[in-house]
């Protein structure tokens, strides 16, 4: 029982740990689109300053060249962490699954611990019942 108990913490602190992983991989990926926005405001302020001034849009061929290196990266960011975060999300269904086992076979030992412990005391009822009763034919028959 006490072994049940143990393995159940430690299926519990798997879990808070997976949590926290999942949070923090949350955080990374909301860090992610927030800068994605500010990289494509980036762009459209730069494109109009090339649209404005003529030596802006001399160079701005070389900057699209990296905007669109920059937005390639950026993406193929956002599908890792989306796959990290989908792969955290289906470690953390098997860890609360675990748990949940390591819970129901705690419940399974406990109710088989009190039917033994009824067993047993109605055993002694009857033990004592039976004595009662051989001491009160006793008394009859004298």
């Amino acid at each position: 029982m006490k072994s049940l108990r143990t393995l159940l913490k430690l299926a519990r602190r798997d879990v808070e740990t997976l949590r926290r992983a999942l949070a923090d991989q949350i955080l990374r990926q909301t860090t992610l689109e927030q800068r994605i926005l500010g990289h494509e405001a980036t762009v459209r302020a730069e494109q109009q300053a090339a649209l404005k001034d003529y030596e802006s849009s001399r160079v701005y061929g070389g900057y699209a060249v990296a905007v669109v290196a920059m937005r390639r990266a950026l993406e193929s960011e956002r599908a890792i962490v989306a796959a990290e975060i989908d792969r955290l999300r289906g470690l953390i269904s098997a860890a609360l699954v675990e748990a949940r086992k390591f819970e129901r076979l705690i419940e399974l030992e406990e109710a088989r611990e009190k039917a033994m412990r009824e067993r047993r005391e109605n055993a002694d009822l009857d033990e004592f019942a039976t004595m009662r009763a051989a001491r009160g034919n006793r008394a009859i028959g004298q």
